[in-house]
């Protein structure tokens, strides 16, 4: 399985210093997508979207959407051995359980899968939220198998497995960083939540 292959140049880290910095992507001439703060880039590459860094900003969550996807959730973790715990975390701080959510880089749905991973998942509508939480369990599953730590694994999520690789840790990326943070601050509280569903985790 080909999974989505993610370049960051080397000027990104001066460019997520402040939030307000834009993000610029690209596709380069060997086919590797590139992110960016530079704006002007050599002949061959092609601009594919432009966009603020992630941040989290607290809004209200109504209970009855926050665990709507419960259910989905509990299988994809059996299916995957994926924690769901986790996977509830990450659609929290993704798409904060918006199933039509889009972000300026063009990721998708309640688990924000990029068109090329979702592809590469199988994944053909990125909008059901069944396809998008088992891709993202998915893909979860498979990051789990390159990296032993947690926080490495979030990173590579949010970041690509290329620059945890390329940083021996979790990338000098201020996003990345605040993705891995809320994330583990998210995790305990659906911890809890699942443990509290113990009926519902037996019966699927």
């Amino acid at each position: 399985m080909r999974l989505l292959s993610v370049l960051v140049a080397t000027s990104i880290c001066s460019g997520l210093a402040q939030a307000d910095d834009l993000i610029y992507t690209y596709r380069g001439p060997d086919g590797v997508t590139l992110f960016t703060d530079q704006k002007e880039m050599p002949s061959g590459y092609e601009l594919l979207s432009v966009r603020k860094g992630w941040s989290y900003t607290p809004r209200p969550l109504d209970t009855a959407l926050r665990d709507a996807y419960d259910e989905t959730i509990v299988l994809a973790a059996h299916k995957h051995a994926v924690e769901p715990a986790l996977i509830k975390a990450i659609i929290h701080a993704e798409s904060h359980f918006n199933a039509h959510a889009i972000s300026r880089a063009g990721a998708v749905g309640l688990m924000q899968l990029m068109p090329e991973t979702a592809r590469s998942l199988n994944v053909d509508n990125s909008f059901d939220a069944k396809q998008n939480i088992f891709g993202g369990a998915k893909f979860l599953q498979y990051l789990h198998g390159k990296f032993d730590r947690l926080d490495l694994v979030l990173a590579a999520y949010n970041a690509g497995e290329g620059n945890v690789r390329r940083y021996g840790g979790i990338p000098p990326f201020v996003e990345t960083q605040g993705y891995v943070a809320k994330v583990l601050e998210l995790l305990p509280r659906y911890q809890q939540h699942f443990s509290d569903q113990d009926g519902l985790v037996a019966q699927l």
